[in-house]
């Protein structure tokens, strides 16, 4: 033994340190032969390892397992055990077998930290489990050396496996993730009756080489082993009668996996298609009930003018038709003198910034205020307008025109585009609320546009997180998450219908039959139109209302084809000749710029940013192992 230890040509000193650290580790062994725990060698181990096993009437387990720990001379704050609770199932895909564990009591030898604290840890190869419950002893606030005892007590429930003539359990004593060495391991484990068989193994994880002791006498069974290095356990197997203990019937708890989950068999689609048909013809129906124009009833000439003729304010309702297209006949002049702001509000359900600036341009039409183009001063700079106010509001105006002239000239009579930058916006949302509130008088809309909008698309949200939760909750525990997805869909569904829940009255929708025989005249005006407009020289009054439907360049392109004088234009200065298309190119920058700059706000200057087992060591329940910390 000494020759095998000393290597060949070694000095004579180096030869008599080696030779004493022999004698001493021999003496070790002879001590731990004769039947007593080895002396500390100053070196982390574990000395004793005795498991103590009650197989109790219930089929459950009370194992008591008491641990002689050296911590040698480098301080920790005590141990951890880590003792498996679950193992793959081999008979069902996608399935574990648990063995639920209870930790019931933690001791230690005086002077030794005994707090603990449990955590359920996922799988751990040295085990061969797939989740294990981790018990940490000590205080993380002092630290030992040298040796300590350590007693837990613990219960373990559906570690017994049933066979046709007698029950068995194979219980890994000693587990193969211990990370230091043991000097002596034993295990007695006590059946409610006696054992006929017993075996035992010991070694790394798969090793079938038989323990050093392996008896049984009775009720009661023990089993021993000596030297066990880092990485090596014992399992003992025991049979015992049938009849015993309670029938033994594994644990089982059903893995989480997306087909799984999502299993497609007629129950599930069958369910899913009867939900999904369900919730969206609900909804269509409340939609069609709720989110649809009214319309007065009777013929054409009623929905345009209501059952009592022109003017009238009321009369029998009813929804109109979801995909019904009507051609309205042309219409030269704006119904009931609705200014173009009022036009654009009913046309889109929104009082939009186009709308105001569509007002600004006819408020300088009508002789309130004059817009002026100024020069450019670079290639690079941006263009802007001078207004300036040629009266105050009077009584021709309406509420939100004369806010929208006030808030203009709040400093003064001139006001350059550029100087409202980052200043127009509160003033911007009163304009708008006040369009809006014209529009509410007027008895346009069921109920407030934006208000409808906001409660729609809330419910949108709300259904889809339900149905995120749902379709969560039923993956998690059923295999009918196929279930919840109809619910997804109506989320996004109604979120994607919520800008079309606003709805006009039947006076609402005979108004905007007009708005669109008069958007005809604008967006369809051939030559003949356009001489009609020339000589009632509406060319500049009916600009704002070009604005508001998109067709400037229509409305102006029929002009640049006819052979007259070009408008007077009072109301605009330009730093060019007029020219009917470059002056509507010119009116559209103006219109983009002034919705730009009346809507921007401040930058923010705040910062802000932007988880039948047994046979072989380690083949059974429990085992585990530990270490230090």
């Amino acid at each position: 033994m000494l020759r095998r230890l000393i290597p060949r040509r070694v000095p004579a000193r180096a030869a008599v340190v080696l030779a004493v650290g022999a004698v001493v580790l021999l003496v070790a062994a002879s001590g731990a032969q004769a039947g007593g725990r080895p002396q500390s060698l100053g070196i982390e181990q574990i000395t004793a390892y005795d498991s103590n096993v009650r197989i109790r009437h219930d089929g459950s387990l009370l194992v008591r397992e008491t641990i002689h720990y050296d911590f040698g001379v480098v301080p920790h704050h005590g141990i951890f055990r880590d003792i498996p609770d679950r193992f793959d199932y081999p008979k069902k895909d996608n399935t574990d077998r648990v063995t639920p564990i209870s930790v019931l009591s933690v001791r230690a030898s005086a002077g030794t930290p005994a707090q603990y604290e449990t955590s359920e840890e996922s799988s751990n190869e040295s085990t061969g489990s797939r989740g294990f419950l981790r018990v940490k002893i000590g205080d993380p606030d002092r630290t030992i050396t040298g040796e300590h005892t350590y007693e837990i007590t613990y219960r373990v429930q559906g570690a017994l496996n049933g066979f046709r003539d007698h029950d068995e359990l194979v219980w890994n004593a000693v587990g193969t993730g211990w990370t230091v060495p043991i000097a002596r391991a034993t295990a007695q484990v006590t059946a409610p009756a006696e054992i006929p068989r017993v075996a035992c193994s010991e070694g790394p994880y798969t090793s079938n080489l038989p323990c050093q002791a392996s008896s049984a006498t009775g009720t009661t069974a023990r089993f021993a082993q000596d030297d066990l290095s880092p990485g090596e356990g014992l399992t003992f197997t025991i049979a015992i009668p049938k009849g015993a203990v309670a029938s033994p019937k594994p644990i089982l708890e059903e893995r989480f996996s997306l087909g799984q989950a999502f299993t497609v068999d007629p129950w599930t689609v069958g369910g899913a298609a009867a939900l999904l048909v369900g919730l969206v013809g609900g909804y269509l129906l409340a939609f069609r009930r709720f989110g649809r124009d009214r319309r007065y009833r009777g013929s054409a000439v009623d929905q345009a003018f209501g059952p009592g003729g022109a003017g009238a304010e009321a009369g029998p309702a009813e929804i109109a038709p979801m995909f019904e297209h009507t051609e309205t006949p042309v219409e030269f002049v704006p119904p009931d003198g609705l200014r173009p702001g009022q036009v654009g509000t009913l046309a889109d359900f929104a009082a939009n910034p186009l709308d105001v600036t569509a007002t600004i341009v006819d408020l300088a039409v009508r002789k309130y205020l004059v817009i002026e183009e100024l020069p450019h001063e670079g290639h690079f700079t941006r263009a802007d307008w001078k207004l300036t106010k040629l009266k105050d509001a009077d009584a021709e105006l309406k509420e939100y025109e004369r806010v929208t002239l006030d808030s203009l000239f709040r400093d003064g009579d001139e006001v350059e585009l550029s100087e409202l930058r980052n200043k127009f916006a509160a003033r911007m949302s009163t304009i708008r609320k006040d369009l809006m509130d014209d529009a509410m008088r007027q008895g346009w809309f069921t109920h407030r546009p934006e208000h409808t909008r906001a409660a729609t698309g809330c419910l949108g949200a709300v259904v889809l997180a339900a149905g995120v939760g749902a379709t969560i909750a039923l993956a998690a525990t059923t295999h009918a998450a196929l279930v919840g997805i109809p619910l997804i869909l109506l989320g996004v569904i109604v979120l994607a219908t919520a800008r079309l829940a606003p709805a006009r009255t039947a006076k609402g929708s005979a108004v905007m039959r007009h708005v669109a025989g008069f958007r005809r005249f604008i967006e369809e005006s051939e030559k003949e139109r356009a001489r009609f407009a020339e000589r009632k020289n509406l060319f500049s009054e009916y600009l704002p209302y070009a604005i508001v439907f998109g067709a400037t360049k229509k409305w102006a392109r029929a002009f640049a084809d006819l052979d007259q004088e070009p408008p007077d234009m009072y109301w605009y200065r330009s730093t060019a000749p007029f020219d009917t298309l470059l002056f509507v190119s010119t009116l559209d920058s103006f219109t983009v710029s002034t919705a730009g700059t009346l809507t921007s706000v401040p930058a923010s200057t705040s910062g802000s940013s932007g988880f039948s087992g047994g046979g072989f060591s380690g083949g059974g329940f429990g085992g585990g192992g530990g270490g230090s910390w």
